[in-house]
C-alpha cells in the first residue's frame, strides 16, 4: 500500500479526519499527563509503593467494568457517549490540577480521582471502537486504523518530549490543565461527527434487556473461535513482552552496564518502531495472512530476546547503544503490528452489533493478564538473573506461538 492510500482516506473520509485529529490531540495530553501524574504522585507521597498502587487502581476499572460497559453500547448513541466521556475525563483532570494548585490534594484523593477517570475510560473505549464501522467504509478499515495508531504514537512521542518543558514552565498543575484542555478539544471535535446510528435511545434501558445483551456477548465470545484465538494470542503477547517492558532498567544497568541515557534511547526507539509498525501493517498484510501476522509476530518477539542478549556481548558502549536502538525499534514494530492487527480484526470480522461487547470482554482479559504476569515475573526475578529470564522467555515465546500456529482454522 502506498502513501496515497492514507492521503485518499484523509481526503474522502471526512468523519475520520475529525476522529484522527481528536485522537492526536488527546494522546498528546495523555503523554504529558502520564509524566506529570507520576511526578505528582511521587512528590505528594514520597513513596514508590504509591506509584504501584495508583497504577493498580488505574487498571481495575478496565478489568471490572469494560465487559459490562461494552454491552451498554447497544442502548446509547456511541457518538454522544464518547463526546461526554472525553469532556468528563477533562473535568476530572481539571479538578485534580485545581486541587494540586491550591495545595489540598491528598493521596486518597488521587485514588478516587484515578479510579473515576479510569471508569469513564472503560466506558469510552468500547464505544470508540464500536463507532468505527459507522464512520468508515469497510475497504478503508485497515489503512485507517493503521494511520490512526501511527498518529497516536507520533503524538505520544511529541508529548513525552514536550512534557519536561511544560512541567518546568508551568508546573505539574499547569501540565494537568493542558491535559484537561486536550480532552475538551477532543470532545468538541467529535461533536462534528456525522453518524447514522439506529435510534437506540428509543429502546429504554431495562435490566433484563441489558442482562440478555451482556449474556449474548459472553456467549458469542465463548463460541467464536476467532475471538477466543485473538484473545489468547494477545494474552500470550502480553506475558511474553513483560520482561523487556518491566525489567528494562535492570537489563540496561546490570547486563549492558550502561547509564540512564540508554533508557531514553530504548524508549524512543520503541515508540518510533510502534509508529512505523502501525503504518507498515497494510503493506505487510498484502503478503501474509492476518493469522500469520499474529503468529510470526509472537515468534519474532521470542527471537528478539536472543538479540537483546547478543547486544551484551558487543565490546564497545557505542555498539551497545546502536544494538539497543535497533532491537528496541524492531520490538516496537512487532508489538505495534500485532496490536493494530487485532483492532482491524475486531472491526472487520466481528459483527457490528457485537464489536462493543466483545472488545470490552477482550480488553478486560488482556489487561487482567498484566498484573498476573507482573507478579509472576517478580517471583522469577528473585530466582533467575536477567540473562536466564530473557533466554527462558525467548524460548517460551517461540514455543507458545508455534503451538498456537498448529491450531486449525484461519
Amino acid at each position: 500500500m502506498k502513501l496515497g492510500a492514507y492521503t485518499n482516506i484523509i481526503k474522502h473520509e471526512k468523519n475520520f479526519r475529525y476522529m484522527i485529529l481528536a485522537n492526536l490531540i488527546s494522546r498528546f495530553g495523555d503523554s504529558v499527563d502520564a509524566i506529570a501524574y507520576s511526578w505528582m504522585v511521587y512528590q505528594l507521597t514520597g513513596s514508590t509503593a504509591w506509584l504501584s498502587v495508583i497504577l493498580g487502581v488505574n487498571m481495575v476499572p478496565t478489568v471490572l467494568f469494560q465487559p459490562f460497559s461494552g454491552a451498554l453500547t447497544e442502548y446509547f448513541r456511541k457518538k454522544k457517549v464518547i463526546v461526554l466521556c472525553d469532556i468528563a475525563r477533562g473535568a476530572v483532570v481539571f479538578l485534580t490540577g485545581l486541587c494540586m494548585l491550591f495545595g489540598v490534594l491528598k493521596p486518597w484523593h488521587l485514588l478516587v480521582l484515578t479510579f473515576l477517570n479510569s471508569s469513564i475510560e472503560a466506558l469510552r473505549i468500547p464505544n470508540g471502537l464500536a463507532i468505527l464501522p459507522q464512520i468508515l467504509k469497510k475497504e478503508n478499515y485497515k489503512a485507517a486504523i493503521s494511520m490512526d495508531q501511527g498518529v497516536r504514537r507520533a503524538s505520544e512521542l511529541v508529548g513525552m518530549g514536550c512534557a519536561g518543558i511544560i512541567i518546568g514552565g508551568i508546573g505539574i498543575g499547569g501540565a494537568l490543565f493542558v491535559d484537561a484542555v486536550t480532552f475538551l478539544a477532543s470532545g468538541l471535535l467529535l461533536l462534528l461527527l456525522k453518524v447514522n446510528e439506529e435510534n437506540n435511545e428509543k429502546q429504554r434501558f431495562r435490566m433484563k434487556g441489558y442482562a440478555d445483551s451482556l449474556k449474548e456477548g459472553f456467549t458469542y465470545f465463548k463460541t467464536s473461535r476467532l475471538a477466543m484465538m485473538v484473545c489468547a494470542i494477545c494474552v500470550a503477547q502480553n506475558l511474553c513482552t513483560l520482561p523487556i517492558e518491566n525489567l528494562q532498567a535492570a537489563y540496561i544497568s546490570e547486563y549492558l552496564r550502561l547509564d540512564v541515557f540508554a533508557m531514553s534511547v530504548g524508549g524512543t526507539a520503541i515508540t518510533a518502531g510502534m509508529i512505523a509498525g502501525a503504518l507498515l501493517l497494510p503493506v505487510i498484510t498484502r503478503r501474509i495472512s492476518e493469522k500469520q501476522v499474529l503468529i510470526w509476530g509472537g515468534i519474532l518477539i521470542g527471537l528478539l530476546y536472543f538479540v537483546y542478549l547478543l547486544i551484551g556481548t558487543i565490546p564497545s558502549d557505542e555498539g551497545k547503544y546502536l544494538g539497543l536502538f535497533l532491537a528496541a525499534f524492531a520490538f516496537g514494530v512487532v508489538n505495534s503490528v500485532i496490536g493494530v492487527m487485532v483492532q482491524v480484526i475486531f472491526v472487520s470480522r466481528i459483527p457490528a452489533d457485537f464489536v462493543g461487547r466483545i472488545s470490552g470482554i477482550f480488553n478486560a482479559l488482556a489487561c487482567a493478564s498484566l498484573p498476573v504476569g507482573s507478579f509472576l515475573l517478580a517471583g522469577l526475578s528473585a530466582v533467575f538473573a536477567i540473562r536466564e529470564l530473557y533466554l527462558l522467555t525467548g524460548i517460551l515465546s517461540i514455543g507458545l506461538f508455534l503451538i498456537i500456529n498448529r491450531s486449525k482454522g484461519k
